[in-house]
């Protein structure tokens, strides 16, 4: 069967539009003790280490870490001797444990920045040893495993084969739809919708369910001048100390900067200050927190009454 684990992707999640949820965006505070070894270059893709080790609170699903294959390699014997019992082979979970692919811990992580937080809690590993005596080292490379694992579940790895999706009961689906999943709340089959399991294969109606605004790269920000933006497009509301708002399309935030495109298509940028509020409403928040309740057998039963909606 096709699990819910091997369509684990990290980009943002979107495909037709979700509940909006608006937000503050706070600074992450750093991760204390976890700091990448003095040898590795920053392979956690565009973001940049903050001061204490944590990772920047620009940081988010359009960031794609870049794996370093020997951090993954000194992780592995580390975690066969303390996760796999409950984790897995593939840390895609047991009867004991959970799912490390669709981990929100794991797929929010940079280099440790929210990994290494959870593990030095109250967390325990299989092994005499406790999770919260790793080493900084240690969940630097651990980190970098379990993103190796993600990757593994993606199309374009080697490990990745498409298998049969159409497993589940569309009666079924048609419930969780209507009920549970609420997903009448945003979509309709006569609507946006419509005809969608004539359009897509069943493979890839289910990686649009989980991961909608996947294409393109994940990336979800403002569109070239002159372009529209996308109905998954994150926008911000960014208010400076004294100033009216300007609000527009994300294109970049980090601990320093924030930038958007505004209505007109001008790209305006403004510094991080203590004073300047910045707003940030994500289309897709709704999509987010559903991964974390969605059982393998919602996503099939959904697959396969989607499926059908010809």
């Amino acid at each position: 069967m096709r699990t819910l684990t091997t369509m684990r992707i990290w980009m943002s999640l979107a495909g037709a539009v979700a509940m909006a949820a608006g937000s503050v965006v706070a600074q992450a505070p750093p991760a204390a003790g976890v700091a990448p070894p003095q040898a590795a270059a920053n392979p956690c893709g565009p973001t940049t280490p903050q001061r204490g080790g944590g990772m920047l609170a620009g940081a988010g699903p359009s960031d794609k870490p870049v794996v370093d294959p020997a951090a993954a390699d000194r992780a592995k014997p580390l975690y066969t001797a303390g996760c796999v019992t409950c984790h897995g082979t593939m840390a895609r979970g047991t009867a004991k444990g959970p799912n490390l692919i669709r981990s929100l811990v794991v797929l929010k992580d940079r280099c440790g920045s929210v990994l290494g937080p959870y593990l030095k809690g109250a967390h325990k590993a299989q092994s005499a040893s406790a999770a919260a005596d790793l080493t900084a080292a240690q969940i630097f490379d651990m980190a970098h495993y379990l993103r190796q694992r993600v990757n593994d579940s993606l199309r374009g790895s080697p490990l990745f084969v498409s298998q049969n999706v159409l497993t589940g009961d569309p009666e079924a689906g048609l419930t969780y739809f209507d009920g549970e999943g609420k997903c009448t709340t945003c979509h309709s089959i006569k609507g946006d919708l419509a005809g969608i399991g004539r359009r897509l294969e069943p493979i890839d109606l289910q990686q649009r369910m989980l991961f909608p605004g996947a294409g393109r790269g994940g990336r979800r920000g403002a569109p070239a001048p002159g372009a529209a933006p996308s109905r998954a497009a994150v926008t911000v509301t960014v208010t400076p100390p004294g100033q009216p708002a300007v609000s527009g399309v994300l294109v970049q935030m980090d601990d320093f900067n924030v930038a958007l495109r505004d209505q007109s298509g001008i790209y305006r940028s403004f510094k991080r200050t203590p004073g300047l509020q910045v707003v940030k409403n994500d289309p897709l928040a709704f999509h987010q927190g559903l991964l974390d309740r969605l059982t393998d057998k919602n996503m099939h039963d959904l697959v396969a009454y989607l499926e059908k909606v010809k």
